[in-house]
């Protein structure tokens, strides 16, 4: 009697997941995928405002009476991956009701039920709300596998929906036809969001940074040079956040001063008071393996030929410093000619690595008046008063540097209190990069435009603005005589120091460990 029972338990399940079986198993069967609304619900899109750089579509599934979807039993052409991307002719079987959940990730792109119509266009629904065609040579599609065909990408039916029932807020668009939702998990990450719109900014929308374009120039010849991981003299998105990410590591390095895998250093705000002499190597290594376009080593003008070109008076295929500013150096401000020859040692117009390092060094000494291979603002604000720059100068400069720290402060600890997922006052460089708060920038960014500029008056008595500052007269310009004269003053004491004469000291920085 039992195993009977047994027997017709079993034939009832077979019974039940038989339909899901066959569209697993047979390939000429149907195609399962998710339904984004249940029935008598429709997918309701709208904007969503802030104040990052581009808006942000919310969807959301909303009551309406006798709504039906009438995909289930539809036939399209899926592609056939295993067979060259051949199109062959599907039905569709609802899964079941599943709709994504992403916030600034989501993706929302036109569903072709037929490929062979447009199939070289891809559509997509931006911030403003209606659906726009992106004609990047491709397509979003199913294919056999139950999976969504996304560019350079295949999504598993578990992370997408389909809905050919919806409605948006915005009347430029129709709501019409069959619209495919995933999310983008790299538009779900802070730092990977500002990332990639750096790179469709540099790239405008071709994915790719080709090097030797003369129409791109220089600079994104300089990025595809030191971000280019395989040769082929082109970087594409996952090589050019590879090395920001690379920098961010560096940076984390430095400020996990304990090595102990965290910044915790930061929660005491000991990392954003003072600076070590390695934050500033790393900085000026970074900028010579960006800028330096000749392999030598050091920065000229030969690095910025193809930009300074016009400047080629003589039309000799080389732009000298006179050529550059129209004037020979001897004749700039005594101050400024002379820390020229301090950075360039042979005066030969290229400022190698090891000159620039040496400078660095040098200048980090002076600052550095306990020698603990760290400087803060106090020892700045000292080692100009040293050099003779009146109190009140240095009174406007601590005002404006304290507005600046206390703002690196409040941001700083938020960050940190929002990246520290699991509460231990341990972040790590994987809880950086994988911050996800978007609503802590949106804040943010509120915040720092108008907390962020300068203390007006105390920066208009450094710079003679047109309000009444440093001196006795009247006159806007007689005013800011005198107060380049401070500054040339100030500045012609500080590169007189003895220490510049000397050997750089390697106790402190990278040379120093």
């Amino acid at each position: 009697m039992l195993d009977h029972i047994t027997l017709y338990v079993g034939a009832l399940v077979l019974l039940q997941i038989s339909p899901i079986l066959a569209m697993s198993l047979s390939a000429d069967g149907p195609v399962g995928v998710n339904f984004c609304c249940p029935d008598e619900e429709i997918l309701r899109l709208r904007k969503v405002w802030d104040n990052l750089p581009d808006w942000r579509i919310q969807a959301e599934c909303v009551r309406k009476k006798g709504a039906k979807s009438m995909l289930d039993g539809v036939e399209i052409s899926v592609l056939d991956i295993k067979n060259n991307q051949t199109q062959v002719k599907r039905t569709l079987a609802k899964l079941g009701s599943k709709m994504p959940k992403c916030g600034r990730g989501l993706q929302i792109s036109r569903l072709h039920t037929n490929l062979y119509e447009n199939a070289a266009n891809r559509f997509r629904l931006y911030g403003s709300g209606y659906v726009r065609i992106l004609t990047d040579g491709s397509t979003v599609a199913v294919d056999m596998s139950n999976k969504l065909v996304r560019p350079a990408e295949k999504v598993d039916k578990e992370d997408y929906c389909l809905a050919d029932t919806w409605e948006s807020n915005d009347s430029y668009g129709d709501d019409n036809g069959t619209l495919a939702l995933s999310c983008d998990p790299c538009l779900e990450e802070v730092l990977c969001y500002f990332v990639r719109l750096y790179f469709i900014i540099l790239t405008d929308r071709s994915r790719l940074l080709i090097g030797g374009r003369e129409r791109d120039g220089v600079f994104v010849d300089n990025i595809v040079r030191i971000g280019d991981k395989n040769g082929d003299n082109e970087v594409n998105f996952e090589e050019f956040e590879s090395k920001i990410v690379e920098y961010l590591k560096i940076a984390f390095n430095i400020l996990d001063r304990d090595n102990d895998g965290s910044i915790d250093e930061v929660l005491t705000n000991e990392a954003i008071k003072e600076y070590s002499l390695e934050f500033f190597e790393q900085i000026l290594k970074n900028a010579v393996e960006y800028f330096d376009s000749n392999g030598d080593k050091s920065i000229s003008t030969d690095d910025f030929i193809s930009v300074l070109r016009f400047n080629d008076r003589n039309e000799d295929g080389e732009v000298t410093i006179y050529e550059l500013i129209g004037t020979s150096l001897i004749n700039l401000p005594a101050p400024l000619y002379t820390a020229y020859t301090l950075l360039d040692e042979d005066q030969d117009e290229k400022l190698t690595i090891d000159e620039m390092l040496g400078f660095l060094r040098r200048t980090f000494t002076i600052i550095d008046k306990n020698g603990d291979c760290n400087i803060n603002f106090e020892e700045i604000v000292t080692a100009l008063g040293a050099s003779n720059l009146k109190e009140d100068f240095q009174l406007g400069i601590k005002l404006i540097g304290q507005q600046y720290i206390t703002l690196a402060k409040y941001f700083v600890n938020g960050f940190i209190a929002k990246a520290d997922k699991n509460k231990d006052t341990k972040v790590t460089l994987e809880e950086i990069i994988k911050f996800a708060d978007f609503s802590f920038i949106d804040r943010s960014i509120q915040i720092a435009p108008s907390m962020g500029y300068p203390n007006g008056p105390a920066f208009l008595y450094l710079t003679g603005g047109y309000e009444r500052g440093y001196g006795p007269s009247n006159s806007w310009r007689e005013q800011r005589e005198r107060i380049v004269v401070v500054w040339l003053t100030t500045l012609n004491t500080f590169l007189n120091n003895p220490v510049y004469q000397s050997t750089p000291s390697t106790q402190c920085g990278l040379s120093g460990q």
